[in-house]
């Protein structure tokens, strides 16, 4: 019998003034399994839910990663490898979508980090097939998350594709992720404390004197443990990795990043998704020095940008020596943006405040004017404080 946390979709209306709304929970993939050795169950697992043949999403390093935990009949059934790089787009998805369709195959397996696990998510949704998900670093959330984030060919943000069905099958074997490259913990970790932030945010501008649903309580008490756990354990875990071991210190954290994580959103909705600091990475992306980081360094960016453009100094302050111990980038200097550059700080500003952006879900007035301020009062801050970072 299949083990796991099973997806459920609850929809109830709330009543916010004269209007009634809708609240939508995705709370949990339709499995999520972690454990020394899981992969070796993953034939009995496809078998439980019923997938037949199947196409594999991967990169090269994920696959030679992966390849040691796996058993030997998933490697050598004839399996259908599609290679990925570069970044998830449109593109990507419906070569492969078409191939997996006219295949015949039931099931999509991706492994990978969040290019390669995006891409599956959105494969499975167009081929009408069932997904499984083994992630090989934890970066972000794109395990336990029903969207894909997309990008152009050369590596700008486009938008994100919220999906109805959640994944049907999440894999986590805690010794691969120990054995990642550091850089990428240290990236999941700037992500995750990007929830509590962005969260906090949203409720203030959604919910400012009212009693929150319990959907948005589960979503705030998330957020609250993943930025306590990262702070806590954060150091700690990023030592285990340094030394390629697993801990329970790890451990924590990477079920924070992947499954807690990914609740705030589940149940939070548009509540629980993203704020300023998200805005701040997708207006980074247009900078050429920006796509030697990771997405969870640029959030990790603009977790302060948003900050500041609240004005919470003291929080900002508060985390400034985490980000020195963790090596995430508190400034556009440790990103090599050079903040006097007039034409490319308005360029980074202008497609962070587009229309569509997030960041106009917060309460603060947003302006091209009042963003560039705020980034420049926060390189000053860093300044002050000679915080170095990577």
């Amino acid at each position: 019998m299949m083990r796991g946390i099973f997806v459920f979709i609850i929809t109830s209306k709330e009543k916010r003034g004269e209007e009634m709304t809708v609240t939508i929970v995705k709370g949990a993939p339709g499995h999520y399994l972690l454990g020394s050795g899981i992969l070796t169950e993953l034939p009995d697992l496809l078998k439980d839910i019923s997938v037949s043949k199947y196409h594999i999403i991967t990169g090269k390093k994920a696959w030679q990663a992966v390849q040691p935990y796996l058993p030997k009949e998933v490697i050598d059934n004839n399996v259908h490898l599609h290679y990925i790089d570069g970044h998830t787009t449109l593109k990507k998805v419906h070569d492969i979508q078409e191939i997996i369709t006219n295949d015949g195959a039931n099931g999509v397996i991706g492994i990978g980090g969040g290019t390669a696990l995006d891409i599956t998510k959105a494969v499975a949704i167009e081929a009408s097939v069932q997904s499984i998900l083994i992630p090989t670093i934890a970066a972000t959330c794109a395990a336990w998350t029903p969207l894909s984030v997309f990008y152009n060919e050369e590596g700008s943000f486009t938008h994100y594709t919220e999906f109805p069905i959640a994944t049907t099958l999440v894999l986590v074997e805690p010794e691969i992720i120990a054995k990642a490259p550091i850089t990428y913990l240290k990236a999941g970790i700037g992500d995750t404390l990007a929830k509590f932030y962005e969260a906090e945010a949203l409720i203030e501008s959604f919910y400012p004197e009212e009693t929150l649903p319990v959907p948005k309580q589960v979503s705030q008490f998330s957020a609250k443990i993943c930025r306590d756990t990262l702070l806590n354990d954060g150091e700690a875990a990023l030592q285990s990795v340094a030394k390629n071991e697993t801990s329970k210190a790890l451990i924590r954290v990477i079920e924070t990043i992947i499954m807690t994580g990914g609740m705030v959103g589940g149940f939070g909705e548009k509540a629980g998704r993203i704020a300023g600091a998200h805005s701040f990475h997708n207006g980074l992306t247009v900078a050429d020095a920006a796509q030697d980081f990771l997405h969870g360094e640029l959030v990790a960016y603009g977790i302060l940008g948003q900050l500041a453009i609240e004005e919470k100094w003291t929080e900002v302050d508060y985390l400034l020596p985490f980000y020195e111990s963790w090596q995430l980038p508190s400034s556009l200097s440790s990103l090599t943006i050079d903040v006097n550059d007039e034409q490319l700080m308005k360029t980074i500003v202008k497609k962070a405040i587009r229309p569509t952006e997030s960041i106009h879900f917060m309460k603060n007035e947003i302006s091209e004017h009042s963003v560039l301020q705020a980034l420049r009062l926060l390189e000053k801050q860093n300044e002050q404080k000679g915080v170095q970072t990577s």
